[in-house]
């Protein structure tokens, strides 16, 4: 997986938490080589993750996931289009993702 299957992965209408899971996992085997979109999928893994932990137990209606699901769906597709720009553009999404999940964990 990449950062665009993965943008791609999110792209689906009908998706459960096992799906979510098992995204998060794929993102996290995806970037143990520590190729140059490691770190991007290691945040998308753990923004899955988290959205997950934190539902868990919880009725959640389609709409909670869609909307995460496009949220996510969003950050992956500028997670990848910066990676296709250059790598200071890479970067700072990392940076501005980053900044946004650490906020969304402590909130």
């Amino acid at each position: 997986m990449n950062l665009q299957t993965a943008a791609q992965w999110l792209s689906q209408d009908i998706v459960g938490f096992s799906d979510i899971h098992r995204f998060a996992a794929q993102c996290r085997d995806a970037a143990a080589p520590q190729g140059r979109e490691s770190a991007a999928l290691i945040l998308l893994a753990q923004a899955a993750a988290t959205f997950t932990e934190r539902q868990e137990g919880v009725a959640v209606t389609n709409e909670t996931v869609r909307a995460f699901l496009a949220d996510l769906r969003a950050q992956a597709r500028e997670l990848s289009d910066a990676s296709g720009a250059s790598d200071s553009a890479l970067l700072s999404a990392l940076n501005r993702f980053a900044a946004q999940m650490s906020a969304d964990l402590f909130v």
